[in-house]
């Protein structure tokens, strides 16, 4: 087991632990999760830094008749804009999985109304891409599914966990983070390959 140094720019914390081996879950035809629960060495320091330095924004969206605000805060980099907070967190990512990233997002989720429905990611490869999500904060859902119904899979992601979805995962499965009647702040970090 290797150690994990840092993900982020600067030296180690102290009282660093070693992180985790993710979890391999084969979900068929080519699609796959990696799962590493408490991965990340500092979450709540993480998620109070990015909480403030990052500079969030609204989005709407139409929905039925109407525009509505999405529920969460979003913002995105395309590679060479990553903030020097993030670079580090990308650049792990992109040695573990030997894929170079494209994008760093991140989303904020407030509290337990923020949320996101079923969806699947718009990659360009949807049939082969890695997309890791690192989770800081207070511990939410994540629900999977087979596009366009299915069995639902569930996990709870915070304190610095890593979940990948990779291979078919994109083509195959759709994703959501649904409302919660109690939560605290969550940011996910995901980077895109």
């Amino acid at each position: 087991m290797s150690r994990q140094l840092s993900l982020l720019a600067g030296p180690p914390a102290d009282g660093l632990r070693l992180a985790p081996e993710p979890t391999r879950i084969d979900l068929g035809q080519g699609a796959w999760l990696d799962h590493a629960p408490n991965w990340f060495h500092d979450p709540e320091t993480l998620l109070d830094d990015l909480t403030h330095e990052l500079e969030w924004r609204t989005l709407k969206r139409p929905m039925y008749d109407q525009i509505v605000d999405v529920p969460r805060l979003i913002t995105a980099y395309k590679r060479g804009q990553v903030p020097d907070r993030l670079v580090g967190l990308a650049a792990d990512v992109e040695q573990r999985y030997g894929r170079p990233f494209r994008s760093v997002a991140c989303n904020l989720y407030r509290d337990g109304a923020d949320s996101v429905a079923w969806h699947t990611d718009r990659v360009p490869e949807p049939g082969n891409c890695i997309i890791a999500i690192v989770s800081v904060g207070q511990p939410r859902p994540l629900l999977m599914r087979p596009a366009g119904g299915g069995p639902t899979r569930r996990f709870t992601l915070g304190d610095g966990d890593l979940f990948v979805m990779g291979g078919t995962t994109q083509a195959l499965w759709e994703h959501a983070v649904p409302k919660t009647k109690h939560a605290g702040p969550r940011i996910s970090i995901m980077v895109r390959s």
